[in-house]
């Protein structure tokens, strides 16, 4: 192959000539086979630049500078690294695509999905996507609402959720809330490593929510209920518990939104004790009301704003 042994020393000459890469990128691409032949030619360099000269009596040799052998050795790294750099684009590119299935709960109540490696269950109107295709693992997004996973103790999980987060567990049962805000993460068992675009990765273990929004630095806290999973059990008796946790559980449970103003937050860190099961909600806001000595204003068909006056 004339042609592309000339394009592997063009190369080799200018390891960072974007034209040069693209060209190399393209032959690799086509087949395993050119992907080998240019691995086993930059290979084949990368053992000879190492090769010492061996001098015999015939034949009179002068010895290299020594700033020569470290451009030659610095040459060599830096192909090595664009070779690799240049193999990983090609595998990404020829990496088969997820097949992702998207669903979204539009039957009018909780519903469950049955996977390889466990369950999601959703709450109405959620949405997310997944790929179920390997027994062991499962790949997800949630989009929407409030989605429970309960994984197998050999099922490991990814999950992408807003904000650009990114979960990572195995073997754990946790629940997703998504929402135009961002997310909220909340674990019933095992543990699950977050990560994002900023340099802030945090773990969660059981009993722990991670708050995920846009435009803020992720928080976590230990949670003294099961406030988020309200929606999926049924359950809204609360004893000793801060009135924020019943407040979120009272808006996936009914699929409302209460607004807390800057002014009326002091409200959401008192604790209290309140049974709302069975309750309607107009009965459910009366007491939240009484309870917590404020008002809970409606703003539009599912939009409550808590107020102090």
């Amino acid at each position: 192959m004339p042609a592309i042994d000339e394009l592997i020393i063009r190369f080799i000459q200018s390891p960072h000539d974007p034209v040069l890469q693209e060209a190399i990128a393209a032959f690799v691409a086509e087949s395993p086979e050119q992907a080998r032949y240019v691995e086993n030619k930059l290979a084949a360099w990368l053992t000879a630049s190492g090769t010492p000269v061996v001098a015999t009596t015939a034949v009179k040799t002068t010895a290299l500078p020594a700033f020569l052998y470290t451009v030659k050795t610095w040459v060599a790294a830096a192909v090595l690294m664009v070779l690799v750099a240049v193999l990983l684009l090609c595998f990404r590119q020829t990496a088969p695509p997820r097949k992702m299935f998207a669903h979204v709960n539009n039957t009018g109540r909780v519903d469950s999905l049955r996977l390889p490696g466990g369950y999601i269950i959703l709450n109405k109107n959620a949405a997310i996507s997944f790929d179920s295709s390997d027994r062991q693992s499962v790949y997800a997004e949630v989009s929407k609402g409030d989605v429970f996973f309960d994984l197998n103790s050999n099922t490991s999980c990814t999950v992408l959720v807003p904000g650009d987060y990114r979960l990572e567990t195995a073997a754990a049962a946790f629940h997703v809330h998504a929402s135009a805000k961002g997310a909220k993460v909340f674990v019933t068992r095992g543990k699950i490593g977050i990560s994002g675009k900023r340099p802030d990765t945090m773990m969660l273990t059981a009993s722990m929510q991670g708050i995920l929004e846009h435009q803020k630095a992720p928080a976590r806290k230990k949670l003294a209920s099961q406030a988020p999973l309200a929606w999926k059990t049924r359950q809204l008796a609360f004893r000793n518990v801060p009135a924020a946790e019943i407040l979120d559980a009272v808006c996936s449970f009914y699929d409302i939104q209460i607004m807390i103003p800057p002014s009326a937050e002091s409200r959401c860190a008192k604790k209290i004790t309140i049974n709302l099961n069975k309750k309607t909600e107009k009965e459910t806001i009366a007491l939240l009301q009484q309870s917590l000595s404020a008002h809970l204003v409606k703003d539009s068909v599912d939009t409550y704003y808590l107020t102090l006056k």
